[in-house]
Protein backbone atom coordinates (compact mmCIF):
# COMPACT_ATOMS: atom_id res chain seq x y z
CA UNK A 1 0.00 0.00 0.00
CA UNK A 2 3.31 2.57 1.10
CA UNK A 3 4.04 2.19 -2.96
CA UNK A 4 0.67 3.37 -4.42
CA UNK A 5 -0.09 6.23 -1.74
CA UNK A 6 3.79 7.23 -2.20
CA UNK A 7 2.65 7.64 -6.28
CA UNK A 8 -0.24 10.20 -4.86
CA UNK A 9 1.82 11.70 -1.74
CA UNK A 10 4.98 13.65 -0.99
CA UNK A 11 4.72 12.53 2.44
CA UNK A 12 3.95 8.65 3.44
CA UNK A 13 4.11 7.91 7.18
CA UNK A 14 3.97 4.22 8.60
CA UNK A 15 2.13 2.96 11.94
CA UNK A 16 4.95 0.56 13.12
CA UNK A 17 3.24 -0.38 16.45
CA UNK A 18 0.06 -1.01 18.01
CA UNK A 19 -3.71 -0.67 15.37
CA UNK A 20 -5.76 2.60 14.58
CA UNK A 21 -8.53 2.18 12.57
CA UNK A 22 -9.61 4.89 10.69
CA UNK A 23 -13.35 4.71 12.10
CA UNK A 24 -11.86 6.02 15.44
CA UNK A 25 -10.14 9.45 13.71
CA UNK A 26 -12.23 12.02 13.85
CA UNK A 27 -10.31 15.45 12.91
CA UNK A 28 -11.83 18.65 14.16
CA UNK A 29 -11.11 22.01 13.93
CA UNK A 30 -7.18 22.39 14.80
CA UNK A 31 -6.74 18.69 16.41
CA UNK A 32 -7.87 15.02 15.62
CA UNK A 33 -9.48 13.10 18.00
CA UNK A 34 -8.45 9.26 18.18
CA UNK A 35 -10.62 6.73 20.49
CA UNK A 36 -9.95 4.03 22.46
CA UNK A 37 -11.88 0.77 20.98
CA UNK A 38 -11.49 -2.83 20.36
CA UNK A 39 -9.65 -1.82 16.99
CA UNK A 40 -7.40 0.83 18.71
CA UNK A 41 -5.52 0.11 20.96
CA UNK A 42 -3.62 3.01 23.07
CA UNK A 43 0.21 2.29 21.99
CA UNK A 44 -1.22 2.48 18.25
CA UNK A 45 -3.46 6.48 19.12
CA UNK A 46 -0.40 7.35 20.94
CA UNK A 47 1.97 6.60 17.98
CA UNK A 48 -0.25 7.74 15.85
CA UNK A 49 -0.68 11.33 17.55
CA UNK A 50 3.53 11.34 17.26
CA UNK A 51 3.36 10.84 13.69
CA UNK A 52 0.47 13.89 13.34
CA UNK A 53 2.57 15.87 15.39
CA UNK A 54 5.14 15.42 12.83
CA UNK A 55 2.71 16.98 10.37
CA UNK A 56 1.72 20.12 12.62
CA UNK A 57 -1.48 18.23 13.98
CA UNK A 58 -2.54 18.44 17.44
CA UNK A 59 -3.90 14.96 18.62
CA UNK A 60 -5.97 13.49 21.83
CA UNK A 61 -6.49 10.40 23.02
CA UNK A 62 -10.39 9.47 23.99
CA UNK A 63 -12.35 7.04 25.33
CA UNK A 64 -15.21 5.10 23.28
CA UNK A 65 -17.87 4.04 25.82
CA UNK A 66 -18.68 0.55 26.09
CA UNK A 67 -21.63 -0.38 23.68
CA UNK A 68 -19.79 2.02 20.74
CA UNK A 69 -18.42 0.23 18.19
CA UNK A 70 -15.89 3.21 17.53
CA UNK A 71 -15.66 6.40 18.62
CA UNK A 72 -17.24 7.91 14.70
CA UNK A 73 -19.82 5.08 15.36
CA UNK A 74 -21.06 7.38 17.80
CA UNK A 75 -20.09 10.70 16.70
CA UNK A 76 -19.88 12.79 13.45
CA UNK A 77 -19.21 16.34 12.87
CA UNK A 78 -22.43 18.86 11.81
CA UNK A 79 -19.28 21.49 11.01
CA UNK A 80 -16.46 22.91 12.44
CA UNK A 81 -18.14 23.95 15.95
CA UNK A 82 -20.85 21.08 16.30
CA UNK A 83 -20.67 17.84 17.18
CA UNK A 84 -23.77 15.01 16.46
CA UNK A 85 -22.97 12.73 19.20
CA UNK A 86 -25.02 9.46 20.87
CA UNK A 87 -25.95 10.17 24.32
CA UNK A 88 -22.64 8.09 25.85
CA UNK A 89 -20.35 10.39 24.04
CA UNK A 90 -22.65 13.81 24.93
CA UNK A 91 -20.37 14.66 27.85
CA UNK A 92 -16.99 13.73 25.72
CA UNK A 93 -14.04 15.71 27.52
CA UNK A 94 -12.71 16.29 24.16
CA UNK A 95 -15.68 18.26 22.70
CA UNK A 96 -15.26 20.79 25.47
CA UNK A 97 -16.20 24.27 24.09
CA UNK A 98 -17.90 22.72 20.91
CA UNK A 99 -21.65 22.15 20.38
CA UNK A 100 -23.17 19.07 20.83
CA UNK A 101 -26.50 17.87 19.63
CA UNK A 102 -27.46 14.83 21.13
CA UNK A 103 -28.77 11.75 18.94
CA UNK A 104 -32.74 11.61 19.30
CA UNK A 105 -34.07 8.52 21.17
CA UNK A 106 -34.06 5.42 19.55
CA UNK A 107 -31.86 6.74 16.68
CA UNK A 108 -28.04 6.02 17.90
CA UNK A 109 -27.20 4.76 14.48
CA UNK A 110 -28.15 8.25 13.21
CA UNK A 111 -24.62 8.91 14.58
CA UNK A 112 -22.58 7.96 12.12
CA UNK A 113 -23.43 10.75 9.40
CA UNK A 114 -21.34 12.38 7.10
CA UNK A 115 -20.79 16.35 5.80
CA UNK A 116 -19.85 16.79 2.39
CA UNK A 117 -19.45 20.60 1.81
CA UNK A 118 -22.49 21.55 2.55
CA UNK A 119 -24.70 18.65 2.64
CA UNK A 120 -25.13 16.61 5.21
CA UNK A 121 -25.27 12.51 4.00
CA UNK A 122 -27.37 10.64 6.94
CA UNK A 123 -29.28 7.37 7.07
CA UNK A 124 -32.52 7.10 5.84
CA UNK A 125 -34.21 5.59 8.68
CA UNK A 126 -34.23 8.52 10.85
CA UNK A 127 -36.70 10.57 10.45
CA UNK A 128 -36.05 12.27 14.42
CA UNK A 129 -32.58 13.26 13.42
CA UNK A 130 -33.69 14.56 10.03
CA UNK A 131 -36.26 16.75 11.65
CA UNK A 132 -33.60 17.39 14.50
CA UNK A 133 -30.81 18.81 11.59
CA UNK A 134 -33.43 20.55 9.08
CA UNK A 135 -34.49 22.71 11.83
CA UNK A 136 -30.84 23.71 12.27
CA UNK A 137 -31.19 25.01 8.92
CA UNK A 138 -28.81 21.88 7.54
CA UNK A 139 -29.19 20.06 4.01
CA UNK A 140 -29.13 16.21 4.73
CA UNK A 141 -29.44 14.13 2.11
CA UNK A 142 -30.85 10.47 3.10
CA UNK A 143 -29.08 7.47 1.83
CA UNK A 144 -30.30 3.88 2.13
CA UNK A 145 -28.31 2.35 5.06
CA UNK A 146 -30.02 -0.85 5.75
CA UNK A 147 -27.39 -3.04 3.86
CA UNK A 148 -24.41 -1.80 5.29
CA UNK A 149 -25.81 -2.03 8.94
CA UNK A 150 -25.80 -5.15 8.57
CA UNK A 151 -22.07 -5.79 8.97
CA UNK A 152 -21.92 -3.21 11.63
CA UNK A 153 -20.47 -0.27 9.23
CA UNK A 154 -22.04 3.00 8.34
CA UNK A 155 -21.71 6.55 6.34
CA UNK A 156 -18.26 6.87 7.75
CA UNK A 157 -17.27 3.33 6.74
CA UNK A 158 -18.37 3.80 3.13
CA UNK A 159 -16.02 7.06 2.47
CA UNK A 160 -12.68 7.66 1.12
CA UNK A 161 -11.19 11.38 2.36
CA UNK A 162 -8.19 11.54 -0.34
Amino acid sequence: MREALAAHHATVLELTAGHVDGGDVLRLAGRVVIGLSARTDRVGAEQLAVLLADLGHKAEIADTPPGVLHFKTGCSLIDAQTIFAVPALADCPEFAGLDVVVTPPGEDEAANLLRINDNILVGDRWPATHALLEQRGLAIRPLPTTQIARIDAGLSCMSLRW
